[in-house]
């Protein structure tokens, strides 16, 4: 049955909104961050499958240099975000000519090695590298959490990480925290001898809020309950 015919055969009206509200959260007691799927923001280049008319992950509207929300594809330049947390692993890509896709994340190359193996994936269809990866919380314009999203940075986008990190460990050394500070998140075009691409950058805003900080330290506390390191 598709996703036409259903909402035709389902028929009938909505009038205890209220009550239903009521009852929001019964049932997903249980369902925990680590239960529910975190998008990644990538930033998309001119050979990113979503920009490309003729492919079947073309996204209307994408283009060069736009960031997408890899959940829902929404599209956007630019974005206010929290960074709630660092951290940095060994992932697996498979190569673009081989599908693409992302096979795992580990802890070390050798059980990267091992997965691929045990999997019974040929180790030369994929790429092995090192991944900062930063937790966001995404921001409206008017500061309103979004959800959280994870932003990989391996190769070129490494040097951005650094720098995110240093800026950040200077504001924790004034007393306010990771989670503490509104930054700017967008895409700025670089390039180097294999020609241009489409990078992060970030700038420094603003010392979050009380309200927004908040709800910075919520998000943070959902994933890690509280703790320093990740869970």
């Amino acid at each position: 049955m598709t996703k036409e015919s259903t909402a035709v055969a389902i028929k009938g009206t909505v009038t205890n909104a209220e009550e239903r509200a009521s009852r929001v959260g019964q049932g997903s007691e249980n369902v925990r961050a680590s239960d529910l799927a975190i998008p990644r923001i990538k930033v998309l280049q001119p050979l990113s499958p979503e920009v490309q008319k003729s492919h079947a992950q073309y996204v209307e509207g994408a283009e060069t240099g736009m960031m997408m929300n890899s959940l829902n594809s929404e599209l956007f330049n630019a974005a206010f975000v929290i960074n709630l947390h660092y951290d940095r692993k060994v992932v697996v890509w498979k190569k673009r000519k081989f599908g693409g896709g992302m096979f795992g994340a580990f802890e070390t190359e050798a059980e990267a090695q091992a997965a691929l193996a045990e999997a019974g994936e040929q180790e030369a269809q994929f790429d092995i590298v090192d991944n900062p990866t930063h937790l966001v919380l995404l921001l409206s314009d008017d500061g309103e959490p979004k959800g959280v999203a994870l932003l990989d940075m391996p190769g070129t986008k490494a040097k951005v990480s650094r720098r995110w990190n240093s800026l950040i460990a200077e504001q924790e050394q004034a007393g306010n925290p990771r989670f503490g500070c509104v930054w700017e998140l967008k895409s700025v075009s670089e390039s180097n001898q294999h020609g241009s691409y489409s990078n992060f950058d970030v700038d420094f805003v603003v010392i979050a809020p009380d309200e927004i900080y908040a709800a910075a330290q919520a998000a943070f506390d959902a994933f890690f309950g509280g703790r320093a390191e990740a869970a």
